[in-house]
């Protein structure tokens, strides 16, 4: 009994160690990753949508009460507009390695179809968006939502790149001394 319990022992024990501490380190921090990336889109989404909010009624000059008709339809454009940029920027990807890898034309038809209609998609949304709120505006209000819009848009850009870059330069290994 004793000799199969050390036996045992001995057979888990190399699994435990099979990988060396660095590989172990990077594939809990992959896996952290991994599991973050959820999350951390929904914080994204609920910060983009909280900008809005706070600056849309602002910007457009209206009144509470409008603008507790606006929030749904606000709530639904942002929903449905990181949908459309995770699909874009996928089929972007796509795109880009059927070119590298010089996929036949049929999957380039394939992902160029795809890409397209992410582009129709995101605009579909923008005029839907702008359907639902613009009877609850006046022209002028019209005006600045548009212009808040280019404003925001901007914003975000610059956000997702600083954040992008921020990734980047953790992502970067460090030089050893």
């Amino acid at each position: 009994m004793r000799k199969l319990i050390i036996t045992l022992m001995l057979a888990t024990v190399p699994g435990a160690y099979a990988l060396p501490p660095q590989q172990q380190q990077q594939q809990k921090l992959q896996a952290a990753r991994r599991a973050a990336v959820v999350p951390r889109r929904l914080v994204m989404e609920d910060s983009v949508l909280a900008f809005y909010v706070n600056r849309f009624q602002q910007q457009a000059e209206v009144t509470d009460e409008v603008f507790g008709k606006i929030v749904p339809f606000l709530r639904q454009f942002v929903q449905d507009r990181f949908a459309i940029s995770q699909r874009r920027t996928r089929a972007l990807n796509q795109l880009r390695q059927a070119i590298q890898r010089g996929s036949p034309d049929d999957d380039l038809k394939r992902a160029i179809h795809e890409f397209d209609g992410a582009d129709a998609d995101f605009q579909a949304n923008q005029e839907k968006f702008l359907n639902n709120v613009d009877p609850l505006l006046n022209l002028r209000q019209q005006a600045k939502l548009r212009i808040f819009q280019e404003l925001a848009d901007n914003r975000m850009r610059q956000m997702l790149n600083t954040i992008q870059n921020a990734n980047r330069q953790n992502a970067a290994p460090a030089n050893p001394d």
